[in-house]
């Protein structure tokens, strides 16, 4: 939500920056000057200023500084997007309730772990990847008093 508040203020920032136009500007130059200031006003979030046009993009024409805000918006959504999942998915693949399933696996009275079961909820793991988590769990379970 907070990432998502950000990226529309900046969108609305690098929007406000259109205007005057001259064949001597640099877009290239441009861009780096809107990345880095959209920069900036992500990591303040809210309390970011309004953006004015940066130096390097004085002479850029309306058209290609809204191409290039629009390049902006469209890199930080996906950074915003691939941030969002990294957090979401544990670093090796296992959610919790996966590890939830193996632990009362592990704790019933039978002697077998039910794979098919295990499919449904810890998803598209690999044969290693279930035994490397069944091993896991195991390991925790045994260390915990």
């Amino acid at each position: 939500m907070r990432t998502t508040t950000a990226v529309l203020a900046t969108a609305g920032i690098l929007l406000a920056l259109t205007g005057c136009s001259s064949d001597t500007a640099d877009p290239k130059a441009c861009k780096a000057a809107m990345s880095k200031q959209a920069d900036k006003a992500i990591a303040a979030g809210e309390a970011a200023e309004e953006g004015k046009r940066p130096q390097a993009c004085e002479g850029v024409d309306a058209e290609t500084l809204q191409r290039i805000a629009g390049e902006l918006i469209s890199e930080q959504t996906g950074k915003a997007a691939e941030d969002a999942l990294q957090s979401a998915a544990p670093a090796d693949g296992i959610t919790d309730e996966c590890r939830a399933w193996i632990k009362d696996e592990l704790l019933d009275a039978t002697d077998t772990i039910d794979g098919t079961a295990g499919n449904s909820v810890c998803g598209d793991l690999t044969d290693a990847e279930m035994d490397q988590a069944i091993e896991d769990v195991t390991n925790d379970l045994s260390s915990t008093p």
